[in-house]
Protein backbone atom coordinates (compact mmCIF):
# COMPACT_ATOMS: atom_id res chain seq x y z
CA UNK A 1 0.00 0.00 0.00
CA UNK A 2 1.07 3.47 -1.05
CA UNK A 3 2.00 5.99 2.15
CA UNK A 4 -0.85 8.21 0.85
CA UNK A 5 -3.36 5.79 1.51
CA UNK A 6 -1.57 4.88 4.26
CA UNK A 7 -1.87 8.08 5.74
CA UNK A 8 -5.28 8.72 4.38
CA UNK A 9 -6.62 5.02 6.02
CA UNK A 10 -5.24 6.13 9.17
CA UNK A 11 -6.72 9.74 9.36
CA UNK A 12 -10.20 9.04 8.19
CA UNK A 13 -9.98 5.91 10.93
CA UNK A 14 -9.24 8.70 14.00
CA UNK A 15 -11.91 10.53 12.53
CA UNK A 16 -14.27 7.83 13.15
CA UNK A 17 -13.07 6.76 16.06
CA UNK A 18 -12.75 10.39 17.91
CA UNK A 19 -16.37 11.43 15.90
CA UNK A 20 -18.63 8.69 15.67
CA UNK A 21 -18.63 8.16 19.76
CA UNK A 22 -18.31 11.91 20.90
CA UNK A 23 -21.54 12.82 18.51
CA UNK A 24 -23.28 10.24 20.17
CA UNK A 25 -21.93 11.01 23.65
CA UNK A 26 -23.76 13.89 23.22
CA UNK A 27 -26.94 13.02 21.51
CA UNK A 28 -27.25 10.30 24.46
CA UNK A 29 -26.65 12.32 27.17
CA UNK A 30 -29.21 15.04 26.10
CA UNK A 31 -31.63 12.68 25.50
CA UNK A 32 -31.35 10.94 28.89
CA UNK A 33 -30.99 14.77 30.65
CA UNK A 34 -34.41 15.67 27.86
CA UNK A 35 -36.62 12.64 29.81
CA UNK A 36 -35.40 13.33 33.11
CA UNK A 37 -36.21 16.93 33.24
CA UNK A 38 -38.69 17.10 30.67
CA UNK A 39 -37.14 20.23 28.79
CA UNK A 40 -33.90 20.93 27.20
CA UNK A 41 -32.23 24.39 27.25
CA UNK A 42 -32.45 26.72 24.16
CA UNK A 43 -28.28 25.95 23.64
CA UNK A 44 -28.91 22.17 24.68
CA UNK A 45 -31.56 22.02 21.62
CA UNK A 46 -28.86 23.43 19.06
CA UNK A 47 -26.12 21.78 19.94
CA UNK A 48 -28.32 18.67 19.87
CA UNK A 49 -28.46 19.92 16.24
CA UNK A 50 -25.18 20.50 15.99
CA UNK A 51 -24.27 16.72 17.37
CA UNK A 52 -26.55 15.35 14.86
CA UNK A 53 -25.46 17.22 11.75
CA UNK A 54 -21.75 16.40 12.60
CA UNK A 55 -22.59 12.37 13.45
CA UNK A 56 -23.71 12.30 9.70
CA UNK A 57 -21.10 14.42 8.40
CA UNK A 58 -18.36 11.76 10.17
CA UNK A 59 -20.32 8.60 9.01
CA UNK A 60 -20.78 9.68 5.39
CA UNK A 61 -17.43 11.06 4.94
CA UNK A 62 -14.92 9.17 7.25
CA UNK A 63 -15.98 5.55 7.28
CA UNK A 64 -16.23 5.44 2.96
CA UNK A 65 -13.00 7.04 2.84
CA UNK A 66 -11.19 4.87 5.44
CA UNK A 67 -12.52 1.86 3.52
CA UNK A 68 -11.68 3.39 -0.32
CA UNK A 69 -7.75 3.87 1.34
CA UNK A 70 -7.80 0.12 2.79
CA UNK A 71 -8.89 -1.06 -1.01
CA UNK A 72 -12.36 -1.16 -0.95
CA UNK A 73 -13.68 -0.38 -4.34
CA UNK A 74 -17.23 0.64 -6.12
CA UNK A 75 -19.12 1.39 -2.88
CA UNK A 76 -22.22 3.16 -4.32
CA UNK A 77 -23.93 3.04 -7.66
CA UNK A 78 -24.79 6.14 -9.71
CA UNK A 79 -28.03 7.31 -7.31
CA UNK A 80 -26.13 5.68 -4.15
CA UNK A 81 -23.12 8.52 -4.59
CA UNK A 82 -26.24 11.07 -5.50
CA UNK A 83 -27.65 10.41 -2.02
CA UNK A 84 -24.49 10.38 -0.26
CA UNK A 85 -22.99 13.67 -1.43
CA UNK A 86 -25.87 14.95 -1.45
CA UNK A 87 -26.90 14.32 2.18
CA UNK A 88 -23.21 15.25 2.85
CA UNK A 89 -22.90 18.30 2.00
CA UNK A 90 -26.33 19.30 3.40
CA UNK A 91 -25.26 18.27 6.76
CA UNK A 92 -21.77 19.67 6.34
CA UNK A 93 -23.75 23.07 5.40
CA UNK A 94 -25.91 22.69 8.62
CA UNK A 95 -22.72 21.99 10.81
CA UNK A 96 -21.86 25.93 10.19
CA UNK A 97 -24.83 27.29 9.88
CA UNK A 98 -26.27 25.87 13.10
CA UNK A 99 -22.32 26.85 15.19
CA UNK A 100 -23.50 30.51 14.20
CA UNK A 101 -26.73 29.98 15.31
CA UNK A 102 -24.98 29.15 18.57
CA UNK A 103 -22.58 32.07 18.90
CA UNK A 104 -25.29 34.37 18.11
CA UNK A 105 -28.01 32.66 20.87
CA UNK A 106 -25.00 33.20 23.62
CA UNK A 107 -25.02 36.74 22.11
CA UNK A 108 -28.24 37.36 22.54
CA UNK A 109 -27.85 35.76 26.11
CA UNK A 110 -25.04 37.68 27.12
CA UNK A 111 -26.67 41.25 25.57
CA UNK A 112 -27.92 43.65 28.00
CA UNK A 113 -32.24 42.92 28.95
CA UNK A 114 -33.04 46.39 27.68
CA UNK A 115 -35.17 47.15 24.31
CA UNK A 116 -34.33 45.13 20.98
CA UNK A 117 -32.00 42.75 23.09
CA UNK A 118 -34.78 41.65 25.91
CA UNK A 119 -37.52 41.46 22.50
CA UNK A 120 -34.40 38.93 20.94
CA UNK A 121 -34.25 37.01 24.53
CA UNK A 122 -38.03 36.64 24.84
CA UNK A 123 -38.39 35.57 20.94
CA UNK A 124 -35.60 33.49 19.81
CA UNK A 125 -36.01 30.49 21.63
CA UNK A 126 -39.15 30.10 20.62
CA UNK A 127 -38.00 30.59 16.97
CA UNK A 128 -34.70 28.00 16.75
CA UNK A 129 -36.74 25.22 15.31
CA UNK A 130 -38.17 27.35 12.51
CA UNK A 131 -34.13 29.11 11.72
CA UNK A 132 -33.08 25.32 11.87
CA UNK A 133 -35.48 24.14 9.50
CA UNK A 134 -35.28 27.53 7.15
CA UNK A 135 -31.55 26.51 7.08
CA UNK A 136 -32.03 23.17 6.23
CA UNK A 137 -34.83 23.85 3.39
CA UNK A 138 -32.17 26.68 1.53
CA UNK A 139 -28.95 24.55 2.51
CA UNK A 140 -31.09 21.67 0.36
CA UNK A 141 -31.61 23.74 -2.62
CA UNK A 142 -28.41 25.63 -2.45
CA UNK A 143 -26.51 21.60 -2.68
CA UNK A 144 -29.55 20.28 -5.08
CA UNK A 145 -26.85 21.17 -8.05
CA UNK A 146 -23.98 18.80 -6.84
CA UNK A 147 -26.24 15.82 -6.79
CA UNK A 148 -27.05 15.67 -10.51
CA UNK A 149 -22.90 15.97 -11.42
CA UNK A 150 -22.31 13.07 -9.21
CA UNK A 151 -21.50 9.62 -10.69
CA UNK A 152 -19.95 6.27 -9.18
CA UNK A 153 -16.19 5.90 -9.71
CA UNK A 154 -14.77 3.23 -11.52
CA UNK A 155 -11.43 3.49 -12.22
CA UNK A 156 -11.94 4.67 -15.41
CA UNK A 157 -10.34 7.81 -16.79
CA UNK A 158 -11.05 10.87 -14.40
CA UNK A 159 -12.28 14.27 -16.90
CA UNK A 160 -11.35 17.67 -16.18
CA UNK A 161 -12.91 19.99 -13.75
CA UNK A 162 -13.54 16.90 -11.64
CA UNK A 163 -13.97 15.96 -7.86
CA UNK A 164 -12.36 12.66 -7.28
CA UNK A 165 -13.56 11.63 -4.12
CA UNK A 166 -12.43 7.97 -5.18
CA UNK A 167 -15.37 6.03 -3.90
CA UNK A 168 -17.19 8.81 -5.91
CA UNK A 169 -17.25 11.73 -8.38
CA UNK A 170 -18.38 14.97 -9.01
CA UNK A 171 -18.07 16.02 -12.55
CA UNK A 172 -18.59 19.31 -13.80
CA UNK A 173 -19.47 19.71 -17.30
CA UNK A 174 -17.16 23.10 -17.74
CA UNK A 175 -14.96 25.26 -16.06
CA UNK A 176 -17.44 27.85 -15.41
CA UNK A 177 -19.59 25.59 -13.71
CA UNK A 178 -16.93 24.30 -11.88
CA UNK A 179 -15.84 27.78 -10.66
CA UNK A 180 -18.69 28.97 -10.13
CA UNK A 181 -19.82 26.08 -7.74
CA UNK A 182 -16.57 26.22 -5.76
CA UNK A 183 -17.34 30.04 -5.41
CA UNK A 184 -20.66 29.81 -4.18
CA UNK A 185 -19.86 27.36 -1.68
CA UNK A 186 -17.27 29.22 -0.25
CA UNK A 187 -19.36 32.67 -0.02
CA UNK A 188 -21.65 30.74 1.69
CA UNK A 189 -19.95 29.81 4.40
CA UNK A 190 -17.76 32.64 4.26
CA UNK A 191 -21.23 34.88 5.28
CA UNK A 192 -21.63 32.66 8.08
CA UNK A 193 -17.97 32.92 9.17
CA UNK A 194 -18.39 36.54 9.25
CA UNK A 195 -21.73 36.52 11.59
CA UNK A 196 -19.83 34.04 13.52
CA UNK A 197 -17.50 36.29 14.38
CA UNK A 198 -18.97 39.81 14.80
CA UNK A 199 -20.94 37.24 17.07
CA UNK A 200 -17.74 36.34 19.03
CA UNK A 201 -16.56 39.98 19.16
CA UNK A 202 -19.30 41.08 21.08
CA UNK A 203 -19.65 38.31 23.19
CA UNK A 204 -15.96 38.58 24.31
CA UNK A 205 -16.65 42.98 24.47
CA UNK A 206 -19.26 41.93 27.16
CA UNK A 207 -17.33 39.43 28.91
CA UNK A 208 -13.98 41.82 29.29
CA UNK A 209 -16.54 44.58 30.71
CA UNK A 210 -18.39 42.15 32.92
CA UNK A 211 -15.50 40.93 34.12
CA UNK A 212 -13.71 44.27 34.84
CA UNK A 213 -17.27 45.15 36.68
CA UNK A 214 -16.92 41.88 38.58
CA UNK A 215 -13.40 42.99 40.20
CA UNK A 216 -14.20 46.60 40.78
CA UNK A 217 -17.34 45.28 43.03
CA UNK A 218 -15.50 42.46 44.62
CA UNK A 219 -18.77 40.11 44.08
CA UNK A 220 -20.23 37.10 42.19
CA UNK A 221 -23.08 36.22 40.58
CA UNK A 222 -23.61 32.62 40.24
CA UNK A 223 -26.22 32.85 36.92
CA UNK A 224 -23.77 35.48 35.49
CA UNK A 225 -20.53 32.92 36.20
CA UNK A 226 -22.51 30.31 34.02
CA UNK A 227 -23.50 32.42 31.48
CA UNK A 228 -19.86 33.62 31.27
CA UNK A 229 -18.85 29.85 31.48
CA UNK A 230 -20.95 28.89 28.12
CA UNK A 231 -19.74 31.99 26.26
CA UNK A 232 -16.82 30.84 26.30
CA UNK A 233 -17.52 27.72 25.25
CA UNK A 234 -19.00 28.80 22.89
CA UNK A 235 -16.34 30.76 21.65
CA UNK A 236 -13.90 27.97 21.61
CA UNK A 237 -16.12 26.16 19.21
CA UNK A 238 -16.27 29.12 17.07
CA UNK A 239 -12.06 29.51 17.06
CA UNK A 240 -11.59 26.24 16.24
CA UNK A 241 -14.04 26.43 12.88
CA UNK A 242 -12.87 29.49 12.18
CA UNK A 243 -9.27 27.69 12.28
CA UNK A 244 -10.66 24.80 10.38
CA UNK A 245 -12.59 26.98 8.26
CA UNK A 246 -9.16 28.72 7.21
CA UNK A 247 -7.29 25.75 6.22
CA UNK A 248 -9.98 24.15 4.15
CA UNK A 249 -10.29 26.83 2.02
CA UNK A 250 -7.14 27.28 1.72
CA UNK A 251 -6.89 23.81 0.02
CA UNK A 252 -10.17 24.33 -1.66
CA UNK A 253 -9.85 28.02 -3.36
CA UNK A 254 -6.07 25.92 -4.90
CA UNK A 255 -8.70 22.99 -6.41
CA UNK A 256 -10.06 25.54 -7.99
CA UNK A 257 -7.33 27.07 -10.00
CA UNK A 258 -6.46 23.39 -11.44
CA UNK A 259 -8.14 21.60 -13.85
CA UNK A 260 -6.52 18.12 -12.49
CA UNK A 261 -6.37 17.80 -8.48
CA UNK A 262 -3.70 15.39 -7.18
CA UNK A 263 -5.49 12.66 -5.08
CA UNK A 264 -3.01 14.05 -2.06
CA UNK A 265 -4.31 17.21 -2.42
CA UNK A 266 -8.47 16.13 -2.56
CA UNK A 267 -7.96 13.94 0.43
CA UNK A 268 -5.97 16.79 2.41
CA UNK A 269 -9.03 19.28 1.73
CA UNK A 270 -11.68 16.02 2.29
CA UNK A 271 -9.83 15.67 5.79
CA UNK A 272 -9.84 19.03 7.04
CA UNK A 273 -13.42 19.15 5.62
CA UNK A 274 -14.54 16.78 8.32
CA UNK A 275 -12.28 18.00 11.32
CA UNK A 276 -15.01 20.23 12.84
CA UNK A 277 -17.66 17.34 12.85
CA UNK A 278 -14.91 15.20 14.35
CA UNK A 279 -13.46 17.03 17.15
CA UNK A 280 -15.99 19.51 17.90
CA UNK A 281 -17.74 16.92 20.52
CA UNK A 282 -14.39 16.84 22.30
CA UNK A 283 -14.58 20.23 23.39
CA UNK A 284 -18.19 20.72 23.91
CA UNK A 285 -17.76 17.41 26.50
CA UNK A 286 -14.77 19.24 27.64
CA UNK A 287 -16.37 22.94 28.32
CA UNK A 288 -19.86 21.96 29.38
CA UNK A 289 -19.71 21.69 33.30
CA UNK A 290 -23.03 18.76 33.07
CA UNK A 291 -20.88 16.09 31.55
CA UNK A 292 -18.17 16.63 34.16
CA UNK A 293 -20.59 16.22 36.72
CA UNK A 294 -22.79 12.80 35.12
CA UNK A 295 -19.16 11.44 34.68
CA UNK A 296 -18.36 12.34 38.29
CA UNK A 297 -21.58 11.17 39.52
CA UNK A 298 -21.53 8.19 37.92
CA UNK A 299 -18.15 7.05 38.61
CA UNK A 300 -19.07 7.49 42.15
CA UNK A 301 -21.91 5.07 42.13
CA UNK A 302 -19.74 2.52 40.64
CA UNK A 303 -17.01 2.94 43.38
CA UNK A 304 -19.97 2.76 46.15
CA UNK A 305 -21.75 -0.36 43.78
CA UNK A 306 -18.13 -2.11 44.05
CA UNK A 307 -18.21 -1.12 47.81
CA UNK A 308 -21.51 -2.62 48.23
CA UNK A 309 -20.39 -5.90 46.28
CA UNK A 310 -17.43 -6.45 48.55
CA UNK A 311 -18.37 -5.68 51.55
CA UNK A 312 -21.68 -8.48 50.36
CA UNK A 313 -18.79 -10.95 49.19
CA UNK A 314 -17.10 -10.84 52.49
CA UNK A 315 -20.15 -11.78 54.47
CA UNK A 316 -21.06 -14.48 52.66
CA UNK A 317 -17.47 -15.93 52.99
CA UNK A 318 -17.76 -15.39 56.94
CA UNK A 319 -21.49 -17.33 56.83
CA UNK A 320 -19.74 -20.38 54.53
CA UNK A 321 -16.95 -20.41 57.24
CA UNK A 322 -19.12 -20.08 59.90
Amino acid sequence: MEPRLVLKAAGFIFLDTVGIPGNLTILLFFARLSYFQGKLQTSDVIITHLASFNLVVVLLRGIPQALTAVGYRNLFNDNGCKAVIYIYRICRAMSICVTCLLSCYQCVLVGPSTGKWLLLKKRLPQSVPYIVLFLCALNCIVCTATAQYTFAYFNSTIPEFTLNLEFCIVTYPSYIFYLGNGVLYILRDLCFVILMAFAAGYIISLLYHHGKQMKSMQTSDRNQKKTADASKAVLALVTMYVILFSLDNIVWIYTLCVSRVHPAVSDTRVFLASCYSAFSPILIIATNKRFAITLSCTQAIQKESKQIAGTTTTQVHKSNEE
